[in-house]
Formats: C-alpha cells, structure tokens, sequence
C-alpha cells in the first residue's frame, strides 16, 4: 500500500471549513474532500500537501 502523505483542502466557499486528510495523492484527496464535504469537486479551490515546519 503506498504511504498516505498529509493534505489540507481549502473550498471556494469561505463558509466550509479547510479539511485536513491523509491521502495517497492530491487528486485522491480532492475525492476524498469533495465526498465528506458533500460538495463537487469544482468547490474546491486548493489542495495542499501540508509540510512540518523545521526548528530554525
């Protein structure tokens, strides 16, 4: 099974939250985010891969 990495999904309504999910890839999460949030897939604006931030 390939390793899920983590992506943060951003909507083009202001009025639906930023949905954090695990996922194969982006377009995988875009499925994923568009199914729980109920809406299609035209509803959401951006999807990315969230990345830890290094002790600097």
């Amino acid at each position: 099974m390939p390793k899920l990495l983590p992506f943060r999904i951003h909507f083009e309504d202001p009025e639906i939250a930023p949905l954090d999910l695990d996922a194969r890839d982006a377009e995988d999460a875009r499925e994923i985010a568009a199914s729980r949030r109920g809406v299609p897939l035209g509803a959401i604006r951006k999807v990315k891969i969230i990345r830890e931030k290094a002790n600097g």
